[in-house]
């Protein structure tokens, strides 16, 4: 499997251990892997998340300025602010491969570069029924 760097592994090796659903269920394993991804993985605290490593965002979609007013006061399980375009695109990503939230590809291949390209590719390969794909660090 293709990490972007050591701590991308760590990360998901640490939210595999905290959702074990991640060895029976393929939409889980590509969510959790975009999860693990540093620039992502540093805008929630894994320990409050309970379904998945999303919830904080979620919780951001389902109101975005009560989000924000309840994170200003330290009430939210993560935090909006750290995600760049890029990242942004890529919980998208996650978001759809885990439960087919809307998400434009387009907009994802014109942002991403090429770490986010392969972490993207990867995160797709693990929610196909048969992964396929080989991809060298």
């Amino acid at each position: 499997m293709f990490f972007a760097d050591e701590q991308h592994k760590a990360n998901f090796q640490r939210i595999a251990a905290k959702f074990p659903e991640v060895k029976k269920a393929r939409d889980y394993c590509a969510a959790c892997y975009i999860g693990a991804y540093p620039e992502i993985y540093k805008c929630f605290s894994l320990e409050k998340q309970k379904h998945g490593p999303f919830d904080w965002y979620f919780d951001y979609m389902d109101d975005p300025a009560d989000f924000v007013k309840r994170r200003d006061r330290w009430k939210t399980t993560g935090d909006t602010a750290p995600l760049t375009g890029q990242t942004r695109r890529l919980v998208e990503l996650g978001l759809n491969l885990w439960n087919g939230h809307d998400f434009n590809l387009s907009d994802g291949l014109n942002t991403w570069d090429r770490e986010l390209y392969l972490v993207a590719l990867q995160a797709i390969d693990l929610r196909r029924s048969s992964p396929i794909l080989s991809l060298a660090q």
